[in-house]
């Protein structure tokens, strides 16, 4: 079985359950009280009501919470009561005894059974009560881990939805000045001071940057209904990002803080862990159908006839005290075949559990570096459209003065919003990294989403 790479125990932060209970307290009195654009807090209020998904593991975390019960009932007694109630009809055909030569009758006859069974020994549901704990421990995680998820699907969407703004509102600018440059060049070419090539150059970027805002716009939309999907609500707007942000690193700033506790403290991870720790007793269970069982069983019968044709009615009553013990021997080889199954399920487990820890120490060191980064790239890009932005005034200017070609300043408008995009799409890597950086291991909450939503401006 893999080992844990960092160590420690398996733990459920139960912390973040609470905060989304308090959080859905107050959810109904924001979301009724919007009259502008929505903000991520809101949104994620809407979503903690409205997700589907969300919903889906709080069903699934519901109904896992009666594993215990069922599997604790293998061990209490189990009571069983048969009734029967008959008419007789009976006739003589015939008979040796010359004093009943012939003759029928007709009689009821009752006949109730109470048996009461106690399992004293049976290995299998002994093992299954410690399975089913493993399995509670096991939907908490996933639990917590769908609470993670929903909070990063929401954020994600919402800055890929501002993303799909800024693009589009960038595009929408780099189409206005490809449309003024187009009328300049038309007016300076029917003035015979211009050039031919400089009116086709401007219409081949004015049909080139339309076409870019078309599918700018079909994104946009798209991004609005990615966040109908988890909300249900129909947007027409959203809070945008400020202009200036807080670039702090991941506090601690430590990479090995971040790997160990993602290594510990994941909740996918931890989820797995039970899943593997199930499947292992699962062998155990399965191996059981080999082992005998004992049981204590007490029977109560009653037969109350009504009559019959050689004799009056009668009623007896039966008491009896078992012992039921069980060998078995041969089954038609199912349980050497489900234990193989169960052996086969748990290797499953194991490599998927693998598979989980390598991916959680890729993506801690991933978010971990991509928030390291995002705020150097921010940094950069911020010069870099300072620098863009002081080239297309001296193109524009030398244009001006006929020293620069049309296709020149159309080039350098499209490197200036090229570098603005880049900024923006920095500033969303740097948020959604950090997020991602607390939600792997298990600490994501809505005061996170609360320092988010306090640089959004309506």
């Amino acid at each position: 079985m893999p080992q844990d790479e960092a160590g420690g125990e398996i733990m459920v932060n139960n912390k973040l359950t609470r905060a989304f209970v308090s959080a859905g307290l107050c959810s109904l009195l924001l979301c009724s009280t919007q009259s502008h654009a929505e903000d991520l807090l809101q949104l994620y209020h809407a979503a903690l009501d409205g997700d589907p998904q969300l919903k889906a593991a709080q069903f699934n975390h519901q109904a896992s919470q009666e594993v215990v019960t069922q599997a604790w009932s293998g061990y209490r007694p189990k009571v069983t009561l048969d009734y029967e109630q008959v008419q007789n009809t009976q006739k003589i055909l015939s008979s040796d005894n010359t004093v009943y030569g012939g003759g029928n009758t007709s009689f009821p006859s009752t006949t109730w059974t109470i048996e009461i069974t106690q399992p004293i020994f049976r290995y299998a549901n002994y093992v299954r009560i410690g399975q089913s704990k493993s399995e509670l421990l096991q939907a908490d995680a996933e639990l917590i881990n769908a609470q993670q998820e929903m909070i990063l699907r929401v954020s994600e969407s919402y800055m890929k939805a501002l993303s799909a703004k800024d693009e589009r509102d960038f595009i929408q600018s780099e189409l206005s000045s490809a449309r003024q440059h187009l009328k300049q060049a038309k007016g300076r070419e029917s003035a015979a001071v211009g050039r031919k090539v400089d009116r086709y150059d401007a219409e081949a970027r004015v049909a080139t940057v339309e076409a870019d805002y078309a599918a700018a716009d079909i994104a946009l939309r798209d991004a609005y209904e990615a966040l109908y999907e988890m909300t249900g609500l129909d947007l027409n707007s959203i809070a945008e990002l400020r202009a200036e942000i807080d670039l702090v690193l991941p506090v601690p700033a430590d990479e090995q803080y971040w790997l160990k506790n993602a290594m510990t403290n994941n909740p996918a991870l931890v989820a797995q862990r039970e899943a593997v720790n199930v499947a292992q007793k699962e062998i155990k269970r399965q191996n059981a159908g080999h082992y005998p069982t004992l049981d204590a069983v007490f029977r109560n019968h009653n037969e109350d006839v009504g009559g019959s044709l050689f004799g009056g009615a009668s009623e007896v009553e039966t008491q009896e005290m078992i012992l039921r013990f069980n060998l078995p021997i041969y089954s038609g080889g199912s349980v050497s075949s489900q234990k193989r199954q169960a052996v086969a399920r748990y290797h499953s487990a194991e490599q998927e559990l693998t598979r989980i820890m390598r991916e959680s120490r890729r993506q801690s060191r991933e978010n971990y570096w991509g928030v390291v980064n995002s705020v150097k790239r921010v940094n950069a890009f911020k010069k870099a459209v300072e620098a863009q932005q002081a080239t297309l005034d001296l193109r524009r200017a030398a244009y001006d003065a006929r020293l620069e070609t049309a296709i020149s300043v159309l080039d350098a408008e499209r490197d200036f919003y090229s570098a603005k995009r880049d900024l923006s799409r920095a500033k969303y890597d740097y948020l959604i990294n950090g997020l991602r950086l607390k939600a792997l291991v298990g600490v994501l909450t809505q005061d996170d989403l609360m320092l988010v939503n306090n640089w959004l401006q309506e």
